[in-house]
């Protein structure tokens, strides 16, 4: 199935289920059965399958794989992509590297000689390379540029290959290899270098910061020296990038890029390509970016909490305070042993007491002050003075300095709005909090309002009850009027 077939759930089952049910005519005449081993499933392009028209045809190819006889063959361009994660955990995963000019020149060659054409090992490189080493197109162009003449000289096949240039999708993996590999990046010139940075100038930098220690460059010959000058020269290549990028996202200076191109990809492609034995790894700069965030809200937290406490900034709160603080809070619970007599628990409360902590508190400055390398100080503290120390917290409550916003409770009828008002409202009057029923009479008038049926079958029993309690206080006014009559009646 192509890439321009409709490949959704529904299409796939009907396309699947009549191409099993086959059979060549022999099999068909002495009525045999098709045997499943001489069917295959290709399916062509699958990183493609996305959109409306291609709909659930993903989680069908997976259920295919695991319930088929048949085997599934799934081919795609881009390895990488976000849609492939899903399906390469149920295929066996090959991947196909792309043919280097040797090995496809031979083989043109042989071609060539066999139609009958003249054409250069050198000419044929050129057309190799126009291609973009792939063999169809390569075969194509011999083809069409070979119909009058017999023969193509070296000018000629490179004016051509020129011409039918293949342009091609290249992502951040493969133009990271492409710069770093020293038998690719020596063929591109200055433009083309700063072209592979622009595939994706946002990740370049950061796969270029990540992946250029891997490399053997190739003009230190095995020098360690001129190695490590080569690496120096690289990482101030790469740190004024980072400056340049730091203008152009501050300043909006977009007109920049190219100098960044240069400093970020071009130089350091330059300096220090070679022999990359090790695959291109992601940037590992965005997890610790993200971490480096949550990291930075915690300090914040913890700053506005221990105010009254402490002085200083968020720096001094990470280096002076927490490492401190870490030992007072973890050590009384660490030699702790019974849970029943708990002095350590409450040498920690009263510390938390004093710097106005909370439980959240107390698991951040664990986890802010764990630097890499270090023993976790939690996993040391046995499990019942764990929670004999949740237990004293959630029993005992303390006054903080600050207001701690709990998750509102759902209830039927506005009790979160309600439980909001009261926190608002504080220690005032509760007339202050009470709703307002002054617009009451509008609602019933309000075209944009829906009155639902519930209340109008109640409202209309609470008027019968009206009715019928006026009816009877009528019936029984006669009645007490004369005494006498209701005895007889009696």
């Amino acid at each position: 199935m192509n890439a321009s077939d409709t490949r959704s759930k529904k299409t796939l089952e009907e396309h699947i289920s009549h191409s099993l049910s086959n059979k060549t005519m022999d099999g068909f005449l002495t009525g045999q059965k098709a045997d499943p081993s001489k069917h295959v499933l290709l399916m062509d392009e699958v990183d493609g399958m996305a959109g409306n028209e291609d709909r659930g045809g993903m989680q069908e190819l997976i259920s295919l794989i695991k319930s088929s006889k048949i085997p599934v063959i799934c081919m795609c361009n881009d390895r990488n992509s976000p849609k492939m994660r899903s399906l390469a955990n149920y295929c066996f995963d090959l991947r196909f590297q792309r043919p280097r000019v040797e090995q496809i020149k031979g083989a043109m060659m042989s071609i060539a000689f066999k139609e009958g054409l003249k054409i250069p090992p050198q000419a044929m490189e050129q057309i190799i390379l126009g291609a973009n080493q792939d063999v169809r197109q390569v075969l194509h162009n011999l083809s069409m540029w070979t119909a009058k003449e017999k023969s193509l000289n070296y000018d000629q096949a490179k004016e051509e290959a020129a011409k039918a240039q293949k342009d091609i999708k290249m992502g951040a993996f493969d133009a990271v290899r492409r710069l770093l590999s020293g038998a690719e990046s020596s063929k591109m010139n200055l433009i083309e270098k700063s072209d592979m940075f622009f595939c994706d100038y946002s990740m370049m930098p950061l796969f270029m910061q990540e992946n250029y220690l891997m490399v053997d460059p190739s003009q230190s010959r095995g020098d360690i020296k001129k190695t490590l000058s080569l690496v120096s020269q690289t990482a101030d290549s790469i740190c004024d990038g980072d400056l340049v990028e730091k203008l152009i996202r501050q300043g909006g200076n977009w007109s920049m890029l190219p100098m960044q191109a240069m400093f970020s990809c071009v130089i350091p492609s330059t300096l220090i390509s070679g022999g990359m034995g090790q695959r291109i790894e992601f940037p590992q700069w965005l997890g610790k970016n993200s971490k480096y965030g949550r990291m930075d809200r915690m300090l914040q937290e913890l700053k506005g909490h221990m105010r009254l406490s402490t002085s200083g900034s968020k720096l001094s709160m990470n280096m002076d305070y927490i490492p401190h603080l870490r030992k007072v809070l973890t050590r009384p619970l660490m030699t702790q042993e019974s849970d029943q007599i708990n002095p350590g628990v409450s040498r920690v409360m009263q510390v938390m007491e004093n710097y106005d902590l909370t439980k959240e508190d107390w698991d951040s400055i664990i986890e802010v002050g764990q630097f890499e390398g270090q023993r976790d100080p939690v996993a040391s503290i046995p499990s019942k003075v764990k929670a004999a120390f949740t237990r004293t917290y959630n029993k005992e409550s303390f006054k903080t300095p600050y207001a701690i916003r709990a998750a509102p409770k759902k209830g039927r009828r506005g009790g979160a709005e309600d439980e909001q008002m009261m926190e608002e409202a504080g220690e005032g009057d509760a007339s202050a909090v009470e709703p307002q029923n002054d617009d009451n009479d509008d609602l019933e008038n309000n075209p944009m309002i829906k009155a639902s049926k519930k209340p109008a079958k109640a409202a209309a029993s609470g008027r019968s009850k009206g009715r019928k309690s006026k009816e009877s206080v009528k019936k029984e006014a006669p009645t007490s009027k004369g005494k006498g009559r209701g005895k007889n009646r009696k």
